[in-house]
């Protein structure tokens, strides 16, 4: 799973939910009793206690309170009793699952441990109080704070951060959480997991003891060389050992795998510690077995433990597959899919050896799944990660799994049989964490790789009853039935999304990606506007009930979320297209006192998104003070792009809009607001602008297989449409129906041959096949691909589409990004995927803003010699015979 979803993915099987809504009322922590005059509230994890005089300032030093999970209930009890005769504010997280959800294995590290956080007043409150519960519950065991500085034993850990919340921009363009430096500007209060404190507060006396015994280095018998994966029981380090008293001294390097105490549990509470030294005992008895990784002990430093183990030159298996996998190109080379199919039933059968040699030992391996692989040259496997590894006949199933490798109800050798597999299926169709969701996917996956690959009838007739789903009937999901597209999808589809409608819930309409819940649940990416704007432009809804709902919303998404796809303006271009213009306004004006001071160029939640709203509501409203603002808005973007094209261009993973090439998040969609600032005041500059904007977009990226050009994030190739190759695409299309631009022309064909990979994992609109679909679709009449292959990478895209179609209640749905569980939204579930079908199959408006709908009088006329109309260059095309179609009063071409 991706970093921190694995917390959202234990209240419900289906979809993305909070950690306290997981059996809330089964497992809630006693409410403390409290004073007259106190108040008791709740969000989605915490139960907040204050005094009838609130005294807190807005920020300062708080403690963050741990414990065992055995003794939380009664920690909580203690520490609010002190709380409450001291008149002090604090929270606790609201019930023992919520501790469980942030305590796993891949939960998030910055949140992990904290289960009641204090606010003291000020320095003098934070040492009487820190005295006070020393005093009380001072050594009682618990987990490491990691953003914290521990006082004396723990389980008390403190950090200054915000009391209240405020949002400020961080250096990467991302909103995240804020105090305020002494002359009043924000600072982005940072949670990274280490402690830190900002450059003007000074540490108070009381902790100054604390951050000596943090500081003074043991004698650490290893130095670290690098960093190779973190999760919340710990670290895996690679070090080279000092001194011949280190375990493998003998070794040019090892890799150190760390656990911590009381973090990082699995499904029957094990910490990381516990886990870490049961791996150990195993590494012992398979000890001699070729592909099991050599262990030299393990080292006891503090309270955490390390297992020293032998450094294994090769690649992970995700890395193998990337590199060598065939199908990832436009045009696969049918003796290449042959050669790979034998490469890989040789590796998969050593695979099945080494497994078997486990076995022989009379161990179960139990966490069995790819990532615990590591392929040597020669294509030689080796086994790591052996925490839960148990006896072959224990009766009780394994306590940690991925999805779609782990059957929950496995005994003994079964649950390793059924992940080998599900490893045999993904070696050939990388969607195997499907059958996680519906228990019929793995089989219908596995047939369409028998078929594609040509495998060995025996192959298939050994995995075939492996991947069979058993008779769980608790899943709401099961594989599409038939081909795909079915002929009502989009019917279908919409029946999806109104079923999924939750309008009773304030934090959000229609379960998504978990990144809703980060974002408020009402913005067009992840969020309600998103998938009610899908239904409305695709099937005519107007959803009364999901509209009042987005109607309420926008008094409660914080202010400084202004985005276009993560805030205050999407949800007004949302509700004005749904005929409510007076919250329009509302969303429009919450928004305005916050633009000065955001930066962020970007087209999903910056300055490019918003600016473009500005313009629409400027034409709709005939409002000049809001073009205006639009164009101001436009000077910062030119102003922000002149200072990026003085920086070398840096190919790495994008951590924000800094380091982003596409239609989101980098510099082409600010190419898009620029070209219709430019058709809104026919300013040739801000033309040359966005042309310059493309090309920095174009700098970002690298040739790709079979004459791709697609986004080079150092380590791999993005072709998608929020950052990679089809973004660009979009909106280089529509600048050459204004601007003759040679390099652009040029770039044109080969971004569009990236959108057309045969394979691709995921099925979303902005980062996976979807997008690729709609892009194509969009740009087929450009001429820039010859049109019978773009009809054939049409067809293909829809057929496949299905490789990750499900359905519940007998409606398509679509998993998420990860394919952890299944979404509704716009950027990666199933309104995104309506939407491209829409796209494809009516010409219907794939996003705001991509088709021009200003009057011809506005746009700056086209330099001749390029294909392409004098505007609308993005306008999906309409199918063959038909008219352009009216949409919502708007003239769509």
């Amino acid at each position: 799973m991706r970093d921190g979803a694995e917390s959202f993915a234990l209240a419900d099987r289906t979809f993305f939910d909070w950690p306290g809504n997981w059996d809330l009322e089964a497992t809630r922590f006693p409410a403390p009793p409290l004073p007259d005059g106190w108040t008791h509230d709740e969000n989605e994890a915490w139960a907040f206690c204050r005094p009838p005089e609130d005294r807190l300032p807005d920020q300062g030093w708080k403690i963050h309170v741990s414990a065992a999970p055995d003794d939380a209930a009664r920690t909580i009890a203690d520490v609010a009793a002190y709380c409450t005769r001291h008149g002090l504010t604090f929270k606790y997280l609201k019930s023992a699952n919520v501790l469980r959800a942030l305590s796993r294995k891949y939960a998030q590290r910055s949140s992990a441990g904290k289960l009641l956080t204090v606010y003291p007043v000020d320095e003098a409150d934070l040492a009487r109080t820190l005295e006070g519960l020393d005093a009380l519950v001072g050594g009682r065991p618990g987990p490491y704070v990691l953003t914290d500085l521990r006082f004396r034993e723990g389980p008390l850990y403190v950090r200054y951060g915000g009391f209240r919340t405020h949002y400020t921009e961080d250096a990467d363009g991302e909103l995240v959480t804020a105090f305020h430096r002494p002359d009043g500007t924000p600072e982005p209060d940072r949670r990274t997991p280490v402690f830190h404190t900002p450059d003007w507060v000074t540490v108070p006396d009381v902790l100054k003891e604390s951050l000596a015994a943090r500081q003074a280095l043991d004698d650490f018998p290893y130095r670290i060389t690098g960093a190779l994966q973190f999760s919340n029981g710990g670290g895996v380090y690679r070090a080279a050992p000092l001194g011949t008293d280190a375990l493998g001294a003998g070794e040019t390097g090892v890799v150190l795998k760390e656990g911590r105490p009381w973090s990082g549990t699995d499904g029957v509470g094990r910490d990381a510690v516990t886990r870490l030294a049961h791996e150990h005992r195993m590494l012992q008895r398979l000890a001699g077995l070729p592909g099991i990784p050599r262990t030299f002990g393990t080292l006891q430093v503090r309270d955490h433990l390390f297992l020293v183990l032998e450094d294994i030159e090769g690649q992970d298996f995700q890395t193998w597959l990337a590199a060598h996998h065939p199908l990832t190109v436009p045009d696969p080379d049918e003796q290449a899919v042959a050669d790979y199919r034998d490469r890989a039933l040789a590796l998969f059968g050593r695979i099945e050896a080494l497994v078997a040699a486990v076995h022989g030992r009379g161990v179960r391996i139990g966490d069995l799944h790819p990532g615990n692989l590591i392929i040597k040259p020669g294509d030689e496997p080796v086994l790591l990660d052996f925490e839960v590894a148990d006896e072959i006949d224990r009766a009780t199933p394994s306590s940690l799994g991925a999805p779609g490798f782990h059957r929950a109800d496995a005994t003994g050798a079964d649950g390793d049989r059924y992940a080998l597999a599900a490893i045999g299926l993904w070696l050939f169709l990388p969607l195997a964490a499907l059958g996680g969701l519906a228990p019929d996917k793995a089989p219908a996956l596995l047939a369409t790789a028998a078929e594609r690959y040509a495998l060995p009838d025996a192959l298939v007739a050994r995995l075939a009853p492996q991947l069979a789903p058993n008779d769980d009937t608790t899943s709401e999901l099961r594989s599409l039935p038939g081909t795909f597209p079915p002929s009502d999808v989009l019917a279908s589809l919409g029946r999806g999304l109104r079923e999924s409608a939750t309008p009773h819930r304030a934090d959000r309409l229609h379960p998504g990606d978990f990144e809703q819940f980060v974002e408020g649940g009402a913005g067009f990416g992840h969020g309600a506007a998103g998938v009610l704007w899908a239904r409305h432009t695709v099937l005519g809804e107007r959803d009364e009930e999901g509209a009042a709902w987005l109607r309420a919303a926008v008094d409660r998404v914080p202010a400084e979320r202004i985005g276009f796809y993560d805030g205050l303006h999407g949800m007004a271009y949302v509700l004005q297209e749904l005929g409510d213009d007076e919250a329009a306004q509302r969303a429009l004006d919450r928004a305005a006192d916050r633009l000065p001071v955001r930066h962020c160029p970007s087209l999903y939640r910056g300055l490019s998104g918003v600016g473009l709203n500005l313009l629409h509501f400027a034409d709709a409203l005939d409002r000049p003070d809001l073009r205006k603002q639009a164009l101001d808005l436009a000077g910062r973007v030119t102003e922000r792009l002149a200072a990026a094209r003085t920086e070398p261009v840096e190919r790495r993973r994008r951590r924000g809009a800094q380091d982003a090439a596409g239609l989101m998040y980098g510099w082409s969609g600010a190419a898009l607001f620029l070209l219709r600032a430019h058709q809104a005041t026919g300013d040739p500059g801000l033309l040359d602008q966005a042309v310059l904007a493309v090309h920095r977009d174009l700098d970002r990226c690298s040739p790709g297989p079979q004459d791709t050009l697609q986004v080079d994030e150092g380590f791999r190739l993005l072709p998608y449409l929020d950052n990679g190759s089809a973004g660009i695409a979009l909106v280089a299309a529509a600048l050459l129906d204004h601007r003759d631009d040679d390099r652009i022309h040029q770039a044109l064909p080969a971004l569009l041959r990236a959108c057309a990979a045969d394979f691709v994992i995921e099925s979303g609109l902005l980062g996976g096949r979807a997008g690729l679909l709609a892009t194509l679709a969009a740009l087929r009449e450009r001429a820039a691909l010859p049109p019978e292959r773009t009809d054939r990478y049409l067809r293909r895209h829809l057929t496949n589409l299905g490789q990750h179609a499900m359905t519940r209640n007998g409606a398509v749905v679509f998993p998420c990004d990860g394919r952890a569980r299944i979404s509704m939204d716009l950027a990666g579930g199933g309104a995104g995927v309506l939407l491209a079908l829409s796209t494809t199959e009516r010409g219907t408006p794939l996003l705001p803003f991509l088709t021009d709908s200003r009057p011809a009088a506005a746009v700056h006329p086209a330099a001749p010699g390029r294909v392409g109309g004098a505007h609308g260059a993005v306008t999906p095309t309409a199918p063959s015979g038909a008219a352009g179609t009216a949409h919502h009063g708007r003239e769509v071409s």
